[in-house]
């Protein structure tokens, strides 16, 4: 190998002839032979060294003979080709064929097609591919060169790898490695991680991670990281495949990091493009559109159609299933463009697949069953057996939908003895419970979506318990709702409960977050993280005066995406690594044994065809169906949130939107509060209450005679069953304890300050945060430590559409549900003194919140507001709510206590309703 040292050296005639002479005996062939070799070595170790040296080596040519002008191009053309500016390359390439084919020098040629075969598949031209593939490979066969026959073997096999062909693919690369098998080196390696690539497409998954696996060691015992790298890439899908979703998260992020160190942005991009699939699947469909929004235009320039192409596809699966059709269909076109222009079938199968849903969505299931069964025999000719797979899964489920179960399941059936990976079994199964609850079989029902949910719960094993984990099970909590109410089908109420107690428990898991210290992370991206937040801070737009709140804003979308894709490059570093270990979730079954005398627990359940609650008391449970609808329900709590915040922002019209708001309040009350009354059993009622049920104003509910039912019962309101178990009821000594106290105040908010002096004033022990120092960094640090409470008196905003950009608006910028994964939360009490901090986006099963969050992140009680609340009675109600519970009482009194001194001041359920309290 020459080294860059010695190449500079031979800038000058002189000193290069007679470094030839003394090196390689006055033989131009041999130097260039090892030239070629370095450069070669170098591409695929350090792309940014072997930018230096091609541009050194290059210049030497004009001082060698005209008959290596064709190497010096190839060179050239060689680098652009490993860097993916294929189009740049081909240029290259095509004059040194040229200048090979007017001296007649066909070997010259043939050596060339070995690029040529790539770039041209490359650019989705496989026509022109295969033509220069299969001279070549005849010249190799002419003149019997073993290697080279293997080497274009292994290209061929590619070009219909990338057609998507892969049986014919296969038998080029099993040819090729009967040449190189007792090899140990690059060829090899690049053999083994072709067919490892067939066999994944062919859902042999061990066979193809143990192929991935083995040129991923050749590759790094010979040095070649750029090719490691790729191969780490690879197995980082089989892991994802495997349904172990964070280490595949954490080995994405290294290839992608390493892409970049190695300056290889045709590795970056597609580890990217992966990641958006991924995303896909993880129910993270904005951080998918980002990804896909990032890489369009790179595989547009790079010329990569086929990329390209993928990319718009992904971009519209995303925005489907976020349910915005318009701009899903445009993506979608274009990505059936460029499939036809290259004829690419499997991928216009998979453009089908996509039409298929858009047709179910829209309720035209006979095309939608037409388009699915046109992309299963794309699938079958392409031999893609996942694809097909797929195909025939939406198949099943589009002639379900269409309401023709016999078919459905007839056709299901015929999968019985095929092999499928975790996210199709679930789907199976669960389409084939619909289809016996469409038959009212409901036994037979209930088998199928237990099988779903225990697919579901051993690929919940590979999630490190964190928000993604919730994002995850968005749309698999619909077998869990199938499940619990084909039980309530076959009159089974008590195991319906369970199973109900089980799902909330499951979606709303206590999150154990202990992550490693953050010292592990590069200053690179704690730094960015730092600049992103800060650039937030400056778009935020401030709320009306009076009120703690603001507007979800669209110009943070893009900056927030940003955040959150730094975000989850630190956890890739923080992630510890998954145990896979099948335990499941914990047995609810002794429940009633958590339930005291006096006591009854009212879990809400509502599902498309049902909405009711238990009522589980003295050891039994009932079940009662209420005579309301959950879209009916929905609408009257939107209605009365509406009336209840025009009431806080002015105050016009009082009389009249409090006449309005009391009637929707008894409606609500008649439907879902009355129908139970006969079952509870004591004074103490503890509503398990997710979803659309966490928004109801409980306090504010009245019975027929005008008695508010909060002064009927003690109310407690939790979203995890397990929060029965071990309840304490003294609490700790909040005086004793560690506490903190935030105030990010503004003009607009001037008692913010004045409400955390005097709360300072009633715990002295207390340290507070105002000014500059109540921070993000600063939160994080208090959340970590303090035992006793954490109050945090901000601006707050919801986000609509992504529950995880909802946000507390420190003076440092937004501080986000994803950034309790730094700190957890150790306090018994978190107050979140701020607008709507209870209240989730429109999407993800409006669930989602600010208060969750923090309950979930281990805060025994959350206090939290529902819609916008008033500063001045704001603070009023803290200041009592604290006063309480600096003498000694307990939580839940202190917050009755606080609700009653503002009903003496006013009435109107709209200025004291809003606070919520979550814990027992």
């Amino acid at each position: 190998m020459i080294k860059f040292n010695q190449l500079q050296k031979l800038a000058r005639r002189p000193e290069l002839n007679r470094f030839i002479s003394s090196r390689y005996s006055d033989n131009i062939a041999d130097f260039v032979q090892d030239l070629d070799l370095s450069i070669n070595a170098l591409l695929q170790t350090d792309l940014k060294k072997a930018r230096k040296y091609i541009d050194s080596a290059v210049v030497l040519f004009r001082h060698l003979p005209g008959e290596y002008e064709p190497r010096r191009l190839a060179i050239r053309g060689r680098y652009h080709m490993i860097i993916g500016e294929f189009k740049a390359a081909l240029k290259f390439y095509l004059k040194a064929v040229e200048l090979f084919k007017k001296c007649g020098n066909t070997g010259g040629v043939a050596r060339l097609g070995k690029a040529l075969t790539e770039i041209y598949s490359r650019l989705g031209l496989y026509e022109q591919a295969l033509e220069v593939g299969k001279y070549s490979l005849r010249y190799y066969q002419r003149k019997k060169l073993a290697i080279d026959i293997a080497h274009m073997s292994i290209n061929m096999g590619t070009i219909y790898r990338r057609m998507d062909k892969n049986r014919e693919a296969l038998k080029y690369f099993d040819k090729a490695r009967e040449i190189v098998l007792n090899r140990n080196d690059y060829y090899l390696a690049t053999v083994e991680h072709n067919r490892a690539n067939i066999f994944s497409n062919l859902n042999q998954i061990k066979k193809a991670k143990q192929l991935y696996d083995r040129a991923a060691s050749i590759y790094h015992q010979i040095e070649w990281h750029v090719a490691e790298n790729k191969s780490h890439y690879a197995l980082a899908f089989i892991l994802f495949l495997e349904d172990k979703f964070t280490d595949a998260i954490k080995l994405f992020e290294q290839v992608y990091e390493k892409s970049k160190q190695l300056a290889d942005p045709v590795g970056a991009a597609m580890t990217l493009l992966d990641m958006a699939e991924i995303n896909i699947q993880l129910n993270q469909f904005g951080s998918a559109i980002m990804l896909t929004d990032q890489i369009i235009p790179e595989f547009h320039r790079l010329g990569m159609q086929y990329e390209e192409a993928r990319a718009y596809y992904f971009a519209s699966d995303a925005l489907l299933r976020l349910g915005d059709y318009d701009p899903a269909e445009k993506r979608l076109k274009k990505a059936e463009r460029i499939f036809r222009a290259i004829d690419n079938r499997l991928w216009l199968g998979m453009v089908g697949i996509a039409k298929g849903r858009l047709y179910l969505t829209r309720g035209r299931y006979r095309q939608a069953a037409e388009a699915a069964a046109e992309s299963r025999g794309f699938f079958i000719k392409s031999h893609d057996k996942r694809r097909t797979l797929d195909a025939e899964i939406i198949l099943i489920e589009a002639v379900c939908e269409s309401g023709d179960y016999k078919r459905a399941l007839k056709l299901a059936r015929s999968l019985d003895k095929r092999k499928l990976l975790g996210y199709q079994k679930y789907s199976l199964n669960h389409i084939r419970g619909k289809c016996y609850f469409g038959e009212k079989n409901y036994s037979e029902a209930l088998g199928y979506f237990k099988r779903a949910v225990r697919v579901v719960e051993r690929m919940l094993e590979g999630l490190y318990p964190d928000e993604i984990r919730f994002f995850f099970l968005v749309d698999k909590y619909d077998s869990y709702r199938m499940l619990i109410e084909s039980q309530l089908k076959l009159g089974r109420i008590r195991d319906s409960f369970i199973s109900n107690l089980k799902a909330l428990e499951i979606i709303n898991h206590r999150t154990d977050l202990k992550p490693e210290l953050m010292d592990k992370v590069a200053e690179e991206l704690i730094e960015k993280r730092n600049k992103l937040r800060a650039a937030l801070k400056k778009l935020n737009q401030s709320p009306r005066e009076g009120q703690r709140g603001t507007d979800s804003l669209i110009s943070y979308y893009s900056i927030e995406q940003r955040l959150w894709s730094n975000e989850r490059k630190i956890r890739a570093i923080l992630y510890p690594r998954m145990r896979h270990k099948r335990t499941g979730p914990g047995s609810l079954d002794d429940v009633f044994q958590q339930i005291g005398a006096g006591e009854t627990v009212i879990s809400f359940f509502s599902s498309d065809n049902l909405l009711g609650a238990y009522c589980a008391a003295n050891g039994r449970v009932n079940f009662v169906s209420f005579d309301i609808s959950s879209t009916e329900l929905d609408i009257l709590l939107r209605k009365t949130h509406f009336i209840f915040e025009n009431a806080v922002f002015g105050p016009r019209n009082m009389d009249h939107s409090s006449r309005i708001s009391r009637h929707y309040l008894n409606v609500i009350y008649q439907k879902i509060i009355e129908p139970l009354r006969s079952y509870i059993s004591g004074r103490k009622v503890i509503f398990i209450a997710d979803s659309g049920f966490g928004q109801i104003p409980f306090m504010a509910l009245r019975d027929g005679s005008g008695k508010y039912i909060k002064d009927l019962y003690e109310l407690r309101i939790i979203v995890n069953p397990r929060d029965l178990e071990g309840r304490d009821i003294s609490g700790p000594n909040l005086k004793k304890s560690h506490n903190a106290i935030f105030a990010a105040s503004s003009d607009l908010l001037p008692l913010i300050d004045i409400e955390a002096r005097q709360i300072k004033n009633m715990y002295r022990k207390s340290r507070i945060y105002i000014d500059d120092n109540a921070s993000c960094s600063n939160l994080i640090s208090e959340l970590k430590e303090a035992d006793g409470f954490v109050h945090i008196a901000a601006h707050a905003s919801r986000s609509s559409e992504n529950p995880l950009f909802s946000r507390i608006l420190m003076n440092d910028g937004p501080f986000f549900p994803f950034d309790l994964f730094q700190s957890g939360v150790r306090a018994e009490l978190v107050t979140l003194s701020g607008c709507q901090t209870a209240a989730p986006g429109l999407y993800y099963g409006n669930s989602f919140s600010l208060a969750k969050a923090f309950y979930q992140a281990g805060s025994h009680h959350v206090l939290a507001t529902l819609w916008p609340v008033s500063d001045k009675l704001s603070m009023l109600f803290m200041l009592n709510f604290y006063e309480t519970l600096a003498r000694g009482e307990d939580v839940y009194k202190a917050y009755q206590s606080a609700i009653n001194q503002i009903i003496k001041i006013t009435d109107n359920p709209a200025f004291w309703s809003s606070f919520i309290l979550l814990g027992t």
